[in-house]
């Protein structure tokens, strides 16, 4: 978190940045705007601004792609209660599109290379060093075999758990 807040702070306000462009970005050190409007939106131009900031959309879409690809085999939750991380996932990059398109675009162009070789890190080991077929016939084997045998110490245990069990339901009964 700190390394976080350092950057938040690092990109607005880094000399070096200020008035060096790239790309359509003019100054790295404030936003990129690519659409501005002058009408005053109500809730919009007090949350999000008026304008478009380029990276940040970019930033948004190379995000959603990355949750896509990380939370691919992420199973449902099945507690009542716990929200769908699928669906959390998924709005973030929008929550994130609206977060950063007021600051620097410095710092959207370092998130969206971030998650741009992130993406390519994860498609090398996918397709180079991970072999699925390998892996998912393992599985299938460990799951036709039998169960370890639990330990005497486990075994005890278990047993001890038991017999709790058993008093506090004798002394319901007796109540």
């Amino acid at each position: 978190m700190p390394i976080l807040y350092a950057m938040f702070r690092f990109f607005p306000a880094n000399i070096d940045l200020r008035q060096k462009s790239f790309l359509w970005a003019d100054d790295l050190g404030s936003y990129d705007a690519i659409f501005t409007w002058t009408q005053e939106i109500p809730l919009l131009s007090s949350f999000y601004g008026n304008h478009v900031s380029g990276f940040t959309v970019l930033m948004a879409i190379s995000m959603f792609f990355y949750t896509r690809m990380s939370s691919g085999n992420m199973p449902q939750s099945t507690q009542p209660g716990m929200p769908n991380m699928k669906v959390i996932m998924n709005i973030f990059p929008i929550m994130m599109l609206f977060f950063f398109n007021k600051f620097a675009s410095g710092l959207s162009l370092y998130y969206f290379l971030a998650n741009l070789f992130s993406i390519g890190q994860m498609l090398f080991i996918k397709k180079y060093l991970v072999n699925e077929e390998k892996i998912r016939a393992k599985i299938e084997t460990n799951k036709t075999k039998p169960a370890k045998k639990k330990s005497a110490f486990a075994q005890r245990l278990e047993d001890m758990q038991k017999d709790q069990q058993k008093k506090i339901a004798q002394q319901k009964k007796k109540k």
